[in-house]
């Protein structure tokens, strides 16, 4: 293999859904990629009818357009299967499979279908390929799939030369979309059924073909006859979505059913330009860590004494001691809880996955969320509000960020064991008094704070950001998106990363001012931001204990970043 194994053994830590996650990033570099490309419903079959009678038409769509992809390219000298999990709010039948080839991938191949249960139930090789892009193959007979299963598309190359993008969380396409966990997911050696996922959310470009039916009627009528329209005896009915129950304003949530589900940004990886590309994804082994169920909240044994809270600790923040919590079961591809009614609260709840919002203003409150809580479903996102909640497992490390993307408040919140804290992904975020201690897996690059196409309106004010335990980190404060408009970032308590501040290519207005920043926490350097443009100032050097008490003050923390040196 060339360069870093595309495909290493690794532990699995818990990944859950965000495989969740909206868009592909990766620190660096953007990759061009496609977001909710579908080949569209096409009708591709329409029995006759009487004049009024309903109209049986057949209609077929894949996942992506085979025409707006642009991946990269990854080099593996093994054997490899490679798929993508996807499920359908409509029973159909898969007549083929799709994938995308990449430039040198000389091996043969074959496409799958399997159960969830890991059965293959359909197979076929692919033939007349061209040298790259999409490839299709049908199977011999359309295979019947039932609406709310969960399947896997795969297909097999002896080349080791596959395409890949990092950072995918959902897509759909008429009735189709993509699994909420691990859409991605591979196989080395022979052909077999690929369980492993990559905790960097890789998408492999695996597609498939769907059909299903509709009952339609005609838009214009037939000349009219002397007898009147004949009135079908029987017509076959859509296969209706379920209605969804969700909790009232008390706080007393019952099951939803399985519905669409989020995207998840996490960051873009650099475009390979070569035949030949110097990194490759490293997906790890699959196993997932059930989280432990915690009926009542309590605080660690780190927990600053009660009553000292200048600046947000785990005993300050989060689910209050002595909460009873209510488990809620996960109605979302088994990795979720999935909200749909507008007004929802969810009070004194714990989620043992991920809480995915698809509802306009949920609040949750004095609840524990081993997973993240997400409110994309593809291009579309809902507000919400958490205070006085733990978001994250008692262990492990969730590569995906806990708490996004955009029209969220988060007042008093811990973030624990996620790898990035929260995702500013468009207007109006407002994240106060809440505490982030992130984690890393190897090949993350953790933030405490991240803006990917961020809006208008980012207030991150009087949080505690700890930032020194993560390996594999970029900054507990990162916001150097070029979307950016009207950046506040004021009285905060930050440490560790490779430069600890980055506030950069802020339309508007910037404000940085008021921060402490533990003295050398961070790897190259303190700060690395706009100083001729960001209203810089009293942001201090100082010392900690560690219960996060400031301890003594070392000096002033002057700005420091490309256009040099700045205010202090």
């Amino acid at each position: 293999m060339d360069g870093e194994s595309a495909l290493p053994d690794r532990p699995r830590r818990r990944r859950g859904v965000l495989a969740v996650i909206v868009a592909a990033f990766l620190v660096g570099a953007a990759v061009p990629i496609v977001w909710l490309a579908n080949r569209g419903p096409q009708q591709v079959l329409v029995a006759p009818a009487g004049a009024a009678a309903p109209v049986r038409e057949a209609q077929e769509t894949s996942l992506w357009n085979s025409q707006e992809i642009v991946p990269s390219r990854y080099r593996d000298r093994s054997a490899v299967e490679l798929g993508t999990r996807f499920t359908a709010s409509r029973d159909g039948w898969v007549l083929g499979v799709r994938f995308f080839k990449a430039k040198g991938d000389r091996g043969g191949h074959t496409g799958s279908l399997w159960d969830s249960y890991g059965r293959r139930i359909a197979r076929v090789t692919f033939t007349e390929e061209s040298a790259t892009g999409w490839q299709q193959a049908h199977f011999a007979q359309p295979v019947r799939i039932k609406s709310g299963g969960v399947y896997t598309v795969s297909y097999h190359t002896r080349g080791g030369v596959f395409v890949g993008t990092p950072g995918f969380t959902s897509v759909k396409s008429g009735p189709l979309r993509t699994a909420w966990g691990k859409a991605g997911v591979y196989q080395y050696g022979r052909s077999a059924y690929p369980r492993r996922a990559n905790p960097r959310s890789y998408n492999y470009w695996v597609d498939v073909i769907f059909r299903w039916y509709e009952w339609r009627r005609p838009t214009t009528k037939p000349t009219p006859k002397p007898t009147p329209t004949p009135t079908p005896t029987a017509t076959e009915s859509e296969t209706p979505e379920p209605s969804p129950t969700v909790s009232e304003p008390t706080g007393e949530p019952t099951s939803t059913p399985t519905g669409e589900p989020t995207q998840e940004p996490t960051k873009e990886p650099t475009k390979e330009p070569t035949e030949e590309p110097s990194e490759t994804p490293a997906p790890t082994n699959e196993p997932t860590k059930e989280p432990t169920k915690t009926p009542t909240a309590t605080p660690t044994d780190s927990d600053p004494p009660s009553g000292d809270c200048a600046y947000p600790a785990p005993g300050c923040v989060g689910v209050p001691e002595g909460t009873q919590l209510r488990e809620l079961p996960l109605n979302l591809d088994g990795d979720a809880y999935r909200v749909t009614k507008a007004g929802t609260v969810l009070d004194g709840v714990y989620v043992p996955g991920h809480l995915v919002i698809h509802a306009n203003n949920v609040k949750i409150v004095n609840s524990q969320i081993d997973g993240s809580v997400i409110n994309n479903d593809g291009p579309t996102t809902y507000s919400f509000e958490i205070s006085d909640s733990t978001v994250g497992a008692e262990s492990g490390c969730e590569t995906h960020p806990g708490v996004g993307w955009d029209k969220y408040k988060a007042t008093r919140v811990h973030v624990r064991n996620h790898s990035d804290g929260f995702r500013a992904s468009g207007n109006d975020i407002e994240i106060r008094d809440s505490y982030i201690k992130l984690c890393s897996n190897p090949g993350d690059h953790s933030d405490g704070i991240q803006a990917y196409k961020t809006g208008t309106g980012l207030i991150f004010d009087h949080n505690t950001i700890d930032q020194r335990f993560a390996k594999d980190a970029t900054a507990p404060i990162f916001l150097v998106d070029d979307y950016q408009r009207d950046v506040v970032v004021t009285d905060n308590l930050v440490m560790g990363g490779t430069y600890s501040i980055q506030v950069r290519n802020v339309a508007g207005e910037a404000v940085v001012r008021g921060n402490r920043l533990v003295n050398k926490s961070w790897v190259y350097g303190p700060t690395e931001s706009d100083c001729r443009t960001v209203d810089w100032s009293d942001n201090t050097l100082v010392t900690i204990d560690k219960n996060y008490r400031i301890t003594g003050t070392v000096g002033p923390l002057r700005c420091d970043g490309p256009q040099g040196k700045g205010q202090g």
